[in-house]
């Protein structure tokens, strides 16, 4: 019955362990013994598996681990009972009960793989590649944002756009005679392609480093007391390359929520973009200043 149980727990994770029994014909455990901490030989027990990543922790600790291609052969104090196993990004195997009795100078065969579901599940994130967003940028350039990127090996690749809700007070400017040729108030556009490499510490974190180029076009519209005289004002722009650190928290393999802090510094400013920041801060900061961007990323 405990048996039974045990192996429904099993079946039920992303990791199982199938087929173990002991090898009746094997003499690697007694030609060569490995002793405990008592003095007494050690049994092995030898995994066939995927791929050596996996982690294993049997109750009675592992005297010693060998990693072949395909296998992974540890060698446990006799009397072993319970095997725990662990593996990035899987839920792990706990508790496993052996359904043998592990005795000195013994070897016991095993295949240590993951579950179909695992599989498949895995199989659904490789071709979760191409994601869209939408956010809000709350400093500097303030308003909405969208995104859409690639997501390749955790190599992820985005273009984003971000329409500036916020402008500059009004703005007056005059030709040398002091006549007033026009009164504008500006808001900003940007477009930005970054490229980031998605580092992923636990199963639901994501860190990503960023760098990246931006354009900034600036449109100025009507200020209260314009009499447009000119619209040699009307337009400018600027390039910033851009600096900015993703993390994401995962609630599912397609949904993610990002907050990503990001520094921009001018490389490139046109004639009416260099003037303009000569006499409004808020202006300038949308060329050189720090963004906050809040959003919602989902993967297809």
């Amino acid at each position: 019955m405990l048996l039974l149980w045990g192996t429904g727990i099993a079946s039920a994770q992303d990791i199982e362990i199938k087929d173990f029994e002991r090898n009746y014909t094997s003499l690697i455990a007694s030609m060569n013994p490995v002793n405990d901490n008592a003095g007494e030989a050690c049994a092995i027990i030898r995994f066939s598996v995927r791929d050596t990543s996996f982690v294993i922790e049997p109750n009675l600790g592992v005297v010693k681990r060998i990693n072949k291609p395909g296998e992974i052969l540890l060698y446990v104090p006799k009397g072993t009972k319970r095997i725990t196993v662990r593996h990035k990004k899987m839920m792990p195997l706990r508790d496993y009960d052996i359904p043998e009795t592990i005795e000195s100078k013994t070897t016991y065969d095993a295949v240590l793989t993951l579950s179909e579901t695992a599989i498949a599940r895995q199989k659904a994130n490789k071709n979760h590649n191409v994601f869209i967003g939408a956010g809000f940028n709350i400093l500097s350039i303030s308003g909405p944002s969208a995104s859409i990127g690639f997501d390749i090996n955790h190599h992820v690749t985005e273009i984003s756009v971000v329409y500036g809700m916020n402008k500059t007070g009004d703005l007056y400017f005059y030709d040398k005679a002091n006549t007033l040729k026009a009164v504008w108030n500006y808001n900003a556009l940007r477009t930005s392609l970054r490229y980031g490499y998605d580092f992923q510490p636990t199963d639901f974190l994501g860190i990503m480093p960023q760098l990246g180029v931006a354009v900034n076009m600036f449109t100025g519209s009507d200020g209260e007391e314009s009499r447009i005289r000119t619209e040699n004002y009307k337009k400018a722009s600027s390039v910033s390359a851009l600096a900015a650190l993703r993390f994401t928290i995962s609630f599912s393999n397609n949904f993610k929520i990002q907050l990503t802090p990001e520094y921009d510094f001018g490389v490139m400013e046109s004639n009416n973009c260099e003037l303009v920041c000569e006499y409004d801060s808020t202006f300038k900061s949308w060329t050189n200043g720090f963004n906050i961007n809040l959003g919602l990323i989902i993967f297809f």
